[in-house]
């Protein structure tokens, strides 16, 4: 598998370690997923994984948007002391981003994104007042769920200036001396569609 798919080649690393806590974002879709998997790796994890499918999730430390996202409440079963960061992002910012992903990749024959979006959104196209809804809905039963276990959630908003000085006191991790990394930006990511691997000849996902 691997695992190093959210990084660049531009990525420096910092150090490495056995890292302390498995670390998972549970922040939406389009809320610095792929940022946080390039924070991570910067301070020393190893086993990060984007958008990870159920499979992945035993051999990783690390992982981020709708594939751990649907499954935040088995990790916390299944991996205990596991860390959790909620990244968000203001509704209006988010719906925009949403808008623009959710429109150029459609997905609307694919199992995997079927699953993920009907579960997270109740829809699989981009529909306005459902991703609404489901921004709030998810956001409250994250926030009821975590109640009370402040040392083992953290909510950062990596839009406004969130950055090292969070999450590396938040995972106990010194900070490293290069900025904090900016991933995934609408322009660059998805320059074009890239729609099949072509490696396994099957479709990439996009949840």
């Amino acid at each position: 598998m691997n695992t190093s798919s959210c990084l660049n080649q531009d990525t420096q690393i910092d150090q490495q370690i056995n890292p302390k806590f498995k670390v998972w974002d549970i922040g939406l879709p389009r809320t610095g997923t792929s940022t946080f998997c390039k924070a991570v790796k910067i301070l020393g994890y190893r086993k990060v994984k984007h958008n990870p499918r159920l499979e992945h999730l035993q051999d990783l430390d690390a992982a981020s948007d709708a594939g751990c996202v649907i499954y935040y409440k088995y990790l916390d079963y299944k991996y205990p002391g596991s860390k959790f960061v909620l990244c968000t992002r203001a509704l209006e910012d988010w719906l925009a981003s949403a808008e623009f992903i959710y429109t150029k990749y459609p997905s609307v024959d694919r199992d995997i994104a079927i699953l993920r979006r009907m579960m997270l959104y109740e829809t699989v196209t981009f529909d306005r007042q459902k991703f609404i809804d489901a921004y709030h809905r998810y956001h409250d039963d994250v926030y009821r769920y975590f109640k009370n276990r402040q040392d083992d959630f953290l909510e950062m908003n990596l839009t406004t200036g969130d950055g090292w000085d969070k999450l590396c006191d938040f995972l106990e991790l010194p900070i490293p001396e290069q900025p904090f990394p900016h991933a995934n930006k609408r322009t660059d990511f998805y320059p074009e569609p890239k729609p099949v691997n072509a490696k396994k000849n099957r479709l990439i996902d996009v949840a």
